[in-house]
């Protein structure tokens, strides 16, 4: 899902850029309560604003776990795709992973085919190169992801951020500011979208980890994609992104609900898939791996 993942790949590009990166952050947990009061103290009213309860949100941004995500905010500015390496999910030990996934789960990918008309093999090959098959859901955390981004619309930690951050030769104080324009309204609807989630299950906001960007759980969706598309695959009556069952269903919600219907054509699967993740890189990786993944006749 665009800018919604965490894949492996992302994972290992990541690392090269780590040298760069790792002397323009800020220490992570240096601030104290004071100092953190300050960088969030415009973002949580914004919240309180929209209908948060205060108490809530004021309780929240003084624990100890919430801090200024500077180090991944960073990297997801150097992000670039074609740094991916996409090939590995084709390879033999991949599919040979994948394969007895499907064997596993066969029953709920079975009964969402049937519900949905969404290919098991193609939701396999998402979750394959989503987040290894549910096993790499590592990474920082959400809450923190999209605060940090969210609060760079108030000027002063725009500021704050740049003295720290403009010794890197990749990044430019223009190039921060139109990166933040674009981004920190986007990062707020969808720490309002977290907050909703995580209230709706009785889920702690400091416990969930995802991707560098806040996409979560098995499938990877942004939490305004959980809000929309995410499904109750199991039959428990929660909705759960790290739940397989609830992951498979939710893929086949969103595929479905942007065309997908079985007999689909391979032009119009690519059209689909690319809603998920606007790469074309990535599409045409489902797209080989689903291929692979089919019996061979």
């Amino acid at each position: 899902m665009l800018l919604n993942k965490m894949t492996w790949g992302k994972y290992i590009a990541f690392l090269f850029s780590f040298l760069i990166l790792n002397s323009m952050v800020l220490p992570q947990n240096a601030l104290g309560v004071e100092e953190k009061h300050i960088i969030f103290e415009s973002l949580q009213n914004r919240l309180i604003s929209d209908g948060f309860d205060p108490a809530r949100i004021t309780e929240l941004y003084k624990r100890p776990e919430v801090y200024f995500e500077a180090k991944g905010v960073s990297r997801f500015l150097v992000h670039r795709e074609s740094r991916l390496n996409y090939d590995q999910f084709a390879g033999k030990k991949s599919i040979a992973h994948a394969l007895k996934y499907m064997k596993t789960h066969r029953a709920a990918l079975e009964r969402t085919e049937k519900e949905y008309g969404v290919d098991k093999e193609i939701i396999t090959a998402i979750l394959l190169v989503e987040t290894r098959l549910g096993t790499f859901l590592g990474g920082p955390s959400i809450l923190n992801t999209l605060s940090t981004i969210a609060a760079l619309a108030d000027p002063d930690v725009q500021d704050m951020f740049w003295k720290n951050a403009s010794k890197s030769k990749e990044l430019t104080r223009k190039k921060l500011e139109t990166w933040v324009a674009r981004k920190s309204t986007w990062a707020y609807n969808e720490l309002k979208a977290f907050l909703k989630y995580t209230a709706q299950v009785n889920m702690d906001p400091t416990d969930v980890l995802g991707s560098y960007s806040g996409a979560m759980g098995i499938a990877q969706f942004m939490p305004s994609n959980v809000i929309i598309f995410a499904r109750d695959g199991d039959g428990d009556g929660r909705i759960d992104v790290f739940n397989h069952a609830d992951a498979i269903t939710s893929i086949a919600s969103y595929l479905k609900h942007y065309g997908w219907h079985p007999g689909i054509d391979r032009k119009k699967a690519y059209k689909v898939i690319y809603h998920y993740n606007h790469s074309r890189q990535y599409v045409k990786t489902i797209l080989k791996v689903s291929d692979l993944l089919k019996p061979k006749i």
